[in-house]
């Protein structure tokens, strides 16, 4: 259901024309049909002209009410059509109203549409309570006023009531933390999906006594509601279960759904202290730039220098850094703020045929077609990225970046967020225009040139002389998203906001660039260096977790670098749910103490 527009126009009531308004040249009395959905409206007009002798003329359908309006020649044939009203059709009943009568029934009775959303802000303004940020939708459909003027005289008005009152309750700016959905005969969340997008910072929520049966009916509020702290369920088909492996599994998926959920019904599932700490941000200033230490700094700040101004101007001269068991790849991200709206989503056609996005490819030739191993091979994939300008010494305030020592390898990861604007064409189109012969991909005739977002990751150890060896490089392009997250001073002056919901971590092996302090397990592993298993783990902890749950920690461990102590915390925070692991440590990763972290 869409809502466009503003007061008179809200979500399709008085979308029609004639919906709310008599027709000018025409002498007649309106009236409105409800109940013939068994049907076509032609169907029942016809119906009514055999079987009560009364003509109907110039009937169009209400999309608000979902009822049929048009007009008889005399008031006295809208009385004898009126006291038909009740005769049975196409399976259900009839009910015929005169549209000036205060019996009229829709959203709206008398006054069209205005007054529609009028009764609407009359009801929430009843049903809200300010002192307690609560906004009570519990059994609407029994509320006497809004059935008297019709609001639930058919089935299609039922299902948009609701629907419409979030809406309308945006448009209000109410302030409510709490909404109760509860004996709404609700099967699922479609009608009531708006909620999230409207109100994200919900924090709880009641839908008991309803008809939901599936846990599956939450997918469409996944990562959408996260402050939603407290749910409840009872009352629906989905818990009329007392097998002890269905709960746990529903409980599951409801945490994977609402990741700061706590209390289910009343029950404690996870120590919310915890996952306060664990989800929030306890420095006071956010870093745009973070080195683990002073040599850390001084080497990759001087590495990044060089690097980016050989890329911009010789990308030949880079070939030097890469070996024959180095990798690179490219990732085009759609999950952006900005991709979302077609009329912001930049030209991605020269990227497309690099793009190595795991999420969206399942073959394993394809995969492996598309990771570059070797000076040759990642050479020619630099010559089929457009030309750029980064304004890494001009505009410094711009970009972020991250750099930690990678003990295992011996390694150093860097990893830079920013944009670049495209200055020129790639030098080689071959990759794109065999691509485009086999219909693969379809890029316009002349592709834009523009400003793009990146995060790029690269992974340096040591080589011989001291010179330097990139083992792993990911590039993710994606929409410029601006650098406002870069600048602390922006962030300190607005006053405390819950952050938005996080995005999900992309899935293991992509291409995407890792955040703070997650490095990629794409990264090639040197010859020679052990990786931990299993078996590392301490006694004592291994003694208190099962075999998957040992694998899920270390790999954990591995991505995160928290020291075993917070990396169990995390697991047992996240339900032992490696993509939730991903993601709450993504957010909490610039919060830790540096004890967290393994030395």
């Amino acid at each position: 259901m869409s809502f466009r527009g503003g007061r008179g126009n809200l979500g399709g009531f008085g979308s029609n024309n004639n919906a709310f308004s008599n027709i000018s040249g025409n002498n007649g009395v309106e009236v409105e049909i409800t109940g013939w959905n068994g049907a076509s409206a032609q169907e029942c007009i016809s119906f009514i002209s055999r079987k009560c002798k009364i003509t109907v003329t110039n009937y169009t359908v209400n999309n608000a009410t979902g009822g049929i309006r048009g007009f008889v020649r005399s008031p006295s044939e809208a009385d004898q059509l009126t006291s038909w009203s009740g005769v049975r059709f196409a399976g259900g009943v009839l009910k015929i109203f005169k549209v000036n009568s205060n019996q009229q029934p829709g959203f709206g009775a008398q006054g069209g549409p205005d007054n529609t959303v009028q009764t609407l802000k009359m009801f929430l303004k009843s049903r809200y309570n300010p002192e307690l940020k609560l906004l009570n939708l519990s059994a609407v459909q029994q509320d006497p006023t809004l059935s008297a003027k019709g609001f639930f005289s058919s089935v299609s008005t039922k299902s948009k009531v609701i629907t419409a009152m979030i809406k309308v309750a945006c448009e209000m700016k109410l302030d409510f933390t709490s909404a109760d959905l509860s004996n709404n005969d609700l099967t699922d969340l479609t009608t009531v999906s708006d909620l999230a997008r409207e109100f994200p910072k919900l924090q709880n929520l009641a839908l008991s006594n309803n008809r939901l049966a599936r846990v599956k009916v939450f997918e469409v509020w996944k990562k959408k509601l996260g402050y939603l702290r407290e749910l409840i369920l009872a009352g629906n088909p989905l818990l009329n279960t007392t097998n002890p492996t269905e709960v746990n599994s529903i409980k599951s998926e409801l945490l994977k759904v609402f990741p700061r959920l706590v209390i289910l019904d009343g029950e404690v599932l996870r120590n919310e202290e915890a996952l306060r700490k664990n989800l929030s941000l306890s420095f006071d200033r956010p870093q745009a730039m973070f080195f683990q230490d002073d040599e850390t700094r001084a080497l990759s700040t001087n590495f990044i220098t060089n690097f980016y101004n050989l890329w911009d101007s010789n990308r030949q001269q880079l070939m030097v850094l890469y070996q024959n068991e180095s990798q690179f790849s490219v990732q085009i991200d759609m999950s952006h703020p900005k991709a979302f709206d077609s009329k912001d989503l930049p030209d991605f056609s020269y990227y497309l045929p690099l793009s190595r996005n795991l999420t969206k490819m399942s073959s394993a030739k394809v995969r492996m077609g598309k990771l570059a191993h070797g000076q040759e091979q990642i050479f020619k994939s630099f010559t089929q990225i457009p030309k750029t300008q980064h304004e890494l010494l001009t505009k410094p305030d711009d970009f972020s970046m991250e750099c930690y020592r990678l003990p295992q390898m011996g390694a150093i990861s860097i990893t830079l967020h920013g944009s670049y604007k495209e200055v020129a064409p790639p030098e080689n189109l071959e990759q794109m225009n065999n691509n485009h012969a086999r219909n693969k991909y379809q890029p316009k005739k002349k592709v834009t040139l523009g400003t793009k977002g990146f995060d790029r990751t690269l992974i340096v150890i040591p080589g011989p002389n001291n010179s330097m060896i990139v083992a792993s490089d990911l590039l993710c392009v994606h929409s410029d998203v601006g650098s406002d997250a870069f600048r602390p001073e922006q962030i300190t002056q607005a006053s405390p906001q819950p952050q938005n919901t996080p995005s999900p971590a992309p899935a293991v092996g992509t291409a995407a660039t890792p955040s703070p302090g997650v490095p990629n397990t794409n990264t090639p592993t040197p010859p020679g260096v052990n990786v931990p298993t299993a078996a590392d783990l301490p006694a004592q902890v291994k003694a208190n977790l099962n075999v998957m749950q040992q694998e899920l920690l270390v790999k954990v461990l591995l991505e995160t670098k928290l020291n075993i102590e917070y990396g169990v915390l995390l697991c047992q925070q996240s339900n032992w749910d490696y993509q939730q692991c991903i993601s709450n440590f993504k957010i909490s990763a610039s919060t830790l103490p540096p004890d967290a972290f393994a030395r």
